[in-house]
């Protein structure tokens, strides 16, 4: 059994951590060494090796480091640095929101590193489309009870004391007062899952800034490994509507509906996710 630790790798100007917990086929989550441990089941620990590695803009940056730096070029490099660190193969690589789009990127740099590809509530879309899909999808598919709560807990935001946070800190209490955009359960407090995060805002501004006109590379040369994409019907924030028009161009490509989860659906149902994860990958071998 693989014994939980932690390692270090430096990458030009950034320190990035992971950890590895489990057992079993080896999943490469990318991201947060921090956020993504959390909502990743302790079962699915018993099945698979995790792996959970930071990305820079979800670490706390030296002021030194260059924003410019912030491509997928980089980026598949930070995630091949860190499975060469870590001592593993062939991975499985998985990505959450548009994290799932820098796995997707990194598998189509590394072809012979990766075994599967998970996105899980990601999008297929740049920015503007996503926005205003989510928009669409909240108008049309919000429960009127969601709707109300949304806007109840908005209004009790303290403002004064929002205005004395930190660009990072107002960003997660945002996310966090958001809950009915992100959860399927409305009034979930996620404050627990970002505990201990420190990032700059001026880097999730420049990743975000890569999907303003983001389009999705799909092609069977650059793309060799099958997909697994899995979305929550509650997710008003990257809503699973952005890929019906998508997915009938494409190829070795599984697309699953959680009925009961919104943008996280590794944690909000795990068993589910878990079953689908790995029958999915028992399925593909």
């Amino acid at each position: 059994m693989t014994r939980s630790r932690k390692g270090l790798v430096h990458i030009d100007d950034v320190a990035l951590e992971y950890s590895i917990d489990g057992s079993g086929i080896p999943l490469l989550v990318v991201g947060s060494s921090v956020y993504y441990p959390r909502t990743f089941s302790a079962n699915l620990r018993q099945s698979c090796t995790l792996v959970c590695a930071d990305l820079p803009h979800f670490v706390n940056l030296s002021p030194e480091f260059s924003l410019q730096a912030i491509n997928f070029e980089f980026y598949s490099r930070c995630i091949e640095a860190v499975r060469v660190d870590a001592g593993l193969g062939k991975v499985v690589i998985v990505g959450h929101s548009h994290h799932g789009n820098v796995a997707l990127e990194y598998a189509r740099r590394n072809p012979t590193q990766v075994s599967h590809v998970v996105m899980i509530g990601s999008p297929p879309v740049d920015v503007s489309r996503t926005i205003a899909g989510a928009e669409q999808y909240w108008a049309s598919s919000a429960s009127e009870e969601r709707k109300a709560i949304l806007k109840d807990r908005r209004q009790a935001v303290d403002k004064d004391r929002l205005a004395r946070l930190s660009p990072s800190e107002a960003y997660i209490a945002q996310y966090v007062t958001d809950a009915p955009l992100y959860w399927n359960d409305p009034t979930y407090d996620a404050a627990w899952v970002w505990e201990g995060m420190q990032f700059r805002m001026e880097a999730i501004h420049a990743f975000r800034d890569l999907y303003k006109s983001y389009e999705l590379h799909w092609d069977s040369q650059s793309l060799k490994a099958p997909v697994l994409i899995i979305a929550g019907r509650n997710d008003f924030a990257v809503p699973p509507t952005l890929w019906e028009s998508v997915l009938p161009k494409l190829r070795n490509t599984t697309f699953h509906l959680l009925e009961d989860s919104g943008h996280t659906p590794q944690l909000e149902q795990a068993e589910a996710f878990d079953n689908l994860l790995l029958s999915w990958l028992r399925s593909q071998r």
